[in-house]
């Protein structure tokens, strides 16, 4: 319960973010937040020795406050934007060699700043250099754009916050250009990495609408270490449809499980015994369809589910590539976002040693190593 009261409130203060409301400061560590249900109102939200203090009723009688959440938002966005104005100069070796000897060859000015340009010593090329390129902003804008979509901020929301962050002026549709392309090549590196799973693995499906249609998506999650396995979106709710998600998540871990737990759905057992049944094991699958079956119940799906529905729900529903989405959402829940019970990224309990910054995940997935400058030699 109190997992899905944070994610409501969390929905709510995004909402306030994308909607362009802005704290307003009164002295020192006090603000003031604009009500959303009450025209005319503002809350004061004071910050003492690290603790968050709302005059909302909602924090007074113990809950938790949006107004809180919404303010900690804003200051992790401005921290990033500040981060990324004095941080070190980086590069990836040269484009056109690959070679390592490489030194600061002046700068190019663009209109989100200066850009650091880089001279080959091996090959003679000039470059600038980073994950991003022939795009209207930088590294931060597309990653700063990819965080919020993942966390419920509509594409026009997102778009408002690169002019209130950045000073930079983009439409919705080139926020979806974005996420579109750069989200495909993390996903695409993410896919190379093997996790350690176990034998017990959890199945469901959910009821989504995609485009105003209905459409379900199937998904594979192991039960030790909440890894999600697969998340595949389809029009119907059948036979195939289970074992084309079976199939991905065997691919996924590179194994077969030795027991599937899912919910009472007549399209499991054919698909659950046609994909894991073995001689060994001509039992795999484990059917929970009552509240009194404690031994292996589906409640770690179900818990996976509320996210996602969450998510949905700040959406309001699909509007982009049906399968897309599913995708992205996979990287997101094991890379980035830390379970709350197991205190880290269902990634690395699975034993993968990856970043969960999301700009990690994107120089890595564009160019491999990266150099930093702060040695190197300079030139004006």
């Amino acid at each position: 319960m109190q997992q899905e009261q944070y994610e409501t409130r969390k929905a709510r203060s995004l909402d306030m973010l994308k909607s362009g409301v802005e704290p307003i400061k009164n002295g020192f560590n006090e603000y003031f937040i604009p009500s959303q249900v009450e025209k005319n109102v503002k809350y004061k939200v004071s910050i003492k020795n690290g603790w968050y203090s709302c005059e909302c009723p909602d924090n007074k009688e113990g809950n938790l406050c949006k107004h809180i959440l919404f303010l900690k938002t804003y200051f992790a966005l401005k921290f990033k934007v500040q981060e990324y104005k004095h941080k070190v100069s980086t590069s990836t070796p040269c484009p056109y060699c690959n070679s390592a000897n490489i030194k600061k060859d002046g700068s190019r000015k663009t209109i989100m700043g200066k850009k650091q340009k880089w001279l080959c010593q091996e090959c003679g090329k000039r470059f600038v250099n980073s994950p991003v390129s022939k795009i209207k902003g930088n590294t931060e804008c597309v990653i700063t754009a990819i965080d919020l979509y993942m966390k419920g901020v509509s594409y026009r929301g997102i778009a408002d916050s690169m002019k209130q962050l950045f000073g930079l002026k983009v439409t919705h549709v080139t926020i979806i250009n974005w996420v579109n392309d750069y989200m495909s090549r993390i996903n695409k590196y993410v896919e190379s990495k093997k996790p350690n799973v176990s034998d017990l693995w959890n199945a469901d499906e959910q009821f989504i609408k995609v485009k105003g249609k209905e459409a379900y998506v199937w998904n594979v999650l192991d039960n030790e270490t909440r890894f999600l396995l697969a998340s595949n979106q389809s029009p119907t709710r059948t036979y195939e449809d289970a074992r084309e998600t079976f199939q991905i998540a065997k691919a996924t871990a590179q194994k077969k499980a030795k027991t599937i737990v899912t919910d009472g759905a007549f399209s499991y057992e054919r698909a659950v015994r046609k994909e894991f049944a073995t001689y060994e094991n001509p039992k795999p699958h484990y059917r929970y369809v009552s509240l009194r079956q404690h031994d292996s119940n589906n409640n770690v799906i179900e818990r996976f589910h509320e996210s996602f529905r969450q998510r949905d729900k700040t959406m309001r529903g699909f509007k982009g590539n049906e399968k897309q989405y599913a995708e992205n959402f996979k990287t997101y829940y094991n890379f980035v976002r830390k379970h709350q019970e197991l205190k880290t990224t269902p990634a690395k309990r699975a034993g993968i040693n990856e970043s969960d910054l999301w700009k990690e995940l994107l120089e890595k997935s564009t160019k491999q190593p990266i150099i930093t400058s702060r040695n190197l030699p300079a030139t004006d």
